[in-house]
């Protein structure tokens, strides 16, 4: 058991992505053919209607005021994390409200401000929810390292910490949106402090 000192809570462990499953996004999405093309506009339809209180937030955190590269790599990790989410769960992905989207984004601010006012902490809020989302943090950490290596020039980085942030909202609701398989033990969760 992990005690840590976040406003983040923690992911169950019925909602964490495994290595093949983000393997297999990686391999959905990596290629640039129009199949691919395809199958990232169904999951866009897919997101949008499945998850419009998550939709909403994206689009206006992905808004069209971000530079073009930016708001390109966001429109892509929103649609493959849900996608990966969707593949994962199943059935078992629950509809976000307003109100769980929200809390997320909230809580994700609380915790930022807990880093900031302690200097001896070394986690940043990205690094909490990658330990509970490893997987799918690379993933989403490899795309936007490699979009910053091949536009050094023209992308703007305060619009990619924008879509990073964002990105890092769906991971949290979607984390919390898997609903536990039948019989699962509420308690056998690692507690929070």
């Amino acid at each position: 058991m992990w005690l840590r000192r976040t406003a983040l809570r923690p992911v169950p462990r019925h909602a964490r992505l495994p290595q093949s499953s983000v393997a297999s996004l990686e391999a959905t999405f990596a290629a640039a053919d129009e199949h691919a093309r395809e199958l990232a506009q169904a999951g866009f339809e897919r997101l949008s209607s499945e998850q419009p209180a998550l939709t909403a937030y994206l689009a206006h955190k992905l808004s069209a005021s971000l530079d073009e590269t930016a708001l390109a790599l966001g429109n892509m990790l929103a649609v493959a994390v849900f996608v990966g989410f969707e593949g994962f769960a199943g059935g078992a992905l629950r509809r976000l409200s307003p109100e769980a989207v929200a809390a997320a984004d909230l809580a994700l601010a609380a915790d930022e401000e807990l880093r900031r006012s302690d200097p001896r902490d070394a986690l940043d809020s990205e690094d909490i929810v990658a330990i509970d989302q490893p997987a799918l943090v690379a993933f989403v950490n490899e795309h936007i390292e490699r979009t910053l290596a091949q536009n050094t020039v023209a992308v703007d980085v305060d619009d990619v910490d924008i879509v990073f942030r964002a990105i890092l909202v769906e991971i949290l609701a979607l984390s919390q949106a898997v609903a536990p398989p039948p019989g699962a033990d509420p308690m056998g969760e690692e507690p929070m402090a």
